[in-house]
């Protein structure tokens, strides 16, 4: 059986989670500390998640979705000659998408660590990098608008059909799933308006 080293939040995580979800693979998840990364470190010999280990194999994020694919290819993750198309997706989910939905979500991350130290590891490190939450709060209105041009695009793919690019689930719809996911990881609402998007990311969350 697969061991997948994960955060619960990471957006490259959830998507591998849905893929194995979708494929019906069984696996043992072992949840990675913010802080500390030994166990993940001493089982793959690197310190990135999502990883999977496969006996003495392991397999790192980028290589993660096409050893699923071969390893389990019914269902498939590419329906229709689609491979191409979504890993172009996948590349806007995690390069551009997934940071338009986290900078506007994370002044409500902090609450979703229950380990006081992680808590504290995680805002020494997002305010490294954006300065202090306090003052994110106060762009959230233009983050917002920023954020809802991206989710208008995923609204308007899914205009003839339940799926991004087919009438199946494809790598691009989980990308891009795990790319929205830090929003309601976060305690927040896809607004009101994608109606689309809200049932879409429902039928994938309960697959």
């Amino acid at each position: 059986m697969l061991t997948f080293f994960q955060y619960p939040y990471s957006h490259w995580c959830v998507k591998v989670q849905k893929i194995m979800d979708y494929k019906g693979i069984k696996y043992n998840t072992a949840t990675v500390g913010y802080h500390d990364k030994r166990e993940l470190i001493k089982a793959t010999g690197q310190d990135y998640v999502p990883a999977l280990v496969n006996g003495k194999e392991v397999i790192t994020y980028a290589q993660i979705p096409d050893y699923l694919e071969i390893m389990t290819p019914d269902p498939t993750i590419y329906p229709n000659n689609t491979k191409a198309l979504s890993k172009a997706i996948e590349d806007w989910a995690h390069y551009r998408l997934e940071e338009v939905v986290w900078r506007y979500a994370v002044p409500d991350f902090p609450k979703t660590f229950k380990d006081d130290l992680e808590r504290w590891i995680f805002v020494e490190i997002q305010e490294l990098k954006r300065g202090p939450l306090e003052l994110v709060e106060q762009k959230r209105p233009s983050l917002k608008a920023d954020m809802n041009a991206h989710l208008q695009i995923i609204e308007d793919m899914l205009n003839d059909h339940d799926y991004l690019l087919d009438t199946r689930p494809s790598l691009a719809d989980f990308a891009v799933y795990g790319a929205v996911n830090p929003l309601p990881y976060s305690g927040n609402k896809f607004p009101e308006e994608f109606v689309k998007l809200r049932a879409w990311f429902k039928s994938i969350q309960e697959m």
